[in-house]
């Protein structure tokens, strides 16, 4: 097992991971009574049961197929990022767009910081990187190909210098920071609050803003002390890096994947956001 050595800038970045980045999730519960998932009892219990058995399936998957779970998720993290920064459609230029632009985040910290982001990933898949880099080398040659795909197809592009903007400063993260701290700044000051600004004004039409940011600590609190008793479990297996390390990425995971199928399989597809 690789014995990964974190510096003071690591330690903050994965403070911001958790109590900057997770809250921007935590907003599900709201989103969830938006939807109507909770309008009875019963609904609210088969809501919070999905969402946690998805949470758990996730951990167990992990468990037992790490590089396979951790390849999905960069997958579907490359999506995430991509398309929740950019307006909604749906259509097939959209989710191009969303993967070049996610790809450039996601793909360009790992190559970009190779051989930190390699001890990584061996905590994260117990050494097994050889399929884990043939995933990402292809994911790069296919980032490429969609990146020529919409320069010919330009016209189609609305470029704004807010956007231009957005993508430098992403390019300066990512070239110039390691791997956590580049992650940590887009995910908490670029990702969270560009979905925060985009989710917001259609709750507000539902609830007041003290219901939200009620329910949003009551979800943040709850996927604290979730992680804070994975961390316990874990650090009678695994040194203190190494738990912290997977306490963070593979309990974001597991809160990823329901958040994407809400957020972007049910709400930004009905609200159009």
């Amino acid at each position: 097992m690789v014995h990964f050595a974190l510096d003071w800038l690591d330690y903050i970045s994965l403070f911001f991971i958790i109590f900057m980045g997770i809250p921007h999730g935590a907003i599900d519960g709201a989103i969830s009574v938006t939807l109507g998932f909770t309008k009875n009892f019963h609904l609210q219990v088969r809501f919070i049961i999905t969402y946690l058995l998805i949470v758990i399936l996730v951990v167990v998957l992990w468990y037992f197929l790490p590089v396979f779970s951790l390849i999905i998720f960069l997958l579907a993290s490359i999506f995430h990022f991509g398309c929740g920064d950019l307006n909604w459609k749906n259509n097939r230029f959209y989710y191009i767009s969303g993967y070049v632009h996610g790809g450039l985040v996601v793909l360009g910290i790992i190559f970009f910081n190779k051989d930190e982001v390699d001890n990584l990933f061996s905590i994260l898949s117990g050494n097994q990187l050889y399929l884990l880099w043939q995933f990402l080398y292809a994911s790069l040659i296919v980032w490429v190909l969609s990146l020529i795909y919409l320069l010919f197809n330009h016209k189609k592009i609305v470029i704004t210098k807010n956007y231009i903007k957005l993508l430098s400063l992403i390019v300066l993260v990512i070239s110039l920071l390691p791997p956590l701290p580049a992650f940590a700044i887009y995910f908490c000051s670029i990702h969270s609050t560009n979905h925060i600004k985009r989710i917001i004004p259609t709750l507000l039409s539902f609830m007041e803003k003290k219901k939200i940011l009620f329910l949003m600590i009551i979800f943040s609190v709850l996927s604290w002390l979730g992680g804070g008793l994975a961390y316990y479990i874990l650090l009678n297996l695994n040194s203190y890096t190494d738990t912290i390390i997977k306490v963070t990425f593979i309990g974001l995971a597991a809160l990823t994947f329901p958040h994407m199928i809400l957020v972007d399989g049910v709400f930004r597809l009905k609200y159009k956001v």
